[in-house]
């Protein structure tokens, strides 16, 4: 992806078309703070009037991190990704620690069974007494974001248990 040409505006007309950037973007999709302040940063550049604009859409809750963090999680959830992997991919969206356990902890998951179903979805059959299959398996959920004991609860509890 080719980064965007900055727009260069008069300073009279900046406001108004950052206003009407930033709304186009949020009818799309919903937006992290730090996230939208950057695209548009890199768009228009940064400034006041900027933080202004961001501080109004917060104001008004069309942006805001909490909904967003629970939004976010629920998408990797479907995905079947892990609390590590979870964690870091909020990190990366520019989400404060605090706001990310509390996400995390409101979710009420047991990450042992998304473990276990996420197994389930990629592989069928008992569990894997060939050792080969058994670290495929294993590394594969560790990639997805799950915690050893969590990886070792699903490679133990098979996928045909149901």
């Amino acid at each position: 992806m080719r980064p965007k040409k900055k727009i260069e505006l008069e300073p009279a007309e900046r406001p108004a078309e950052l206003k009407r950037s930033a709304l186009a973007m949020l009818a799309r999709r919903d937006y992290a703070r730090r996230d939208l302040h950057d695209r548009l940063a890199q768009r228009y550049g940064a400034g006041d009037d900027l933080d202004q604009l961001l501080d109004w859409l917060e104001a008004q809750r069309f942006i805001d991190d909490a909904r967003y963090a629970g939004m976010f999680l629920r998408s990797r959830l479907e995905r079947g990704h892990g609390p590590m992997r979870v964690r870091q991919s909020m990190q990366q969206e520019g989400l404060s620690a605090e706001l990310i356990e509390t996400a995390l902890a409101e979710a009420d998951v047991d990450w042992f069974e998304q473990a276990r179903q996420c197994s389930r979805r990629r592989f069928s059959g008992p569990a894997p007494a060939d050792p080969r299959e058994r670290a495929k398996r294993l590394r594969f959920l560790q990639y997805r974001g799950f915690t050893a004991d969590q990886c070792f609860h699903a490679l133990d509890a098979g996928s045909d248990d149901d």
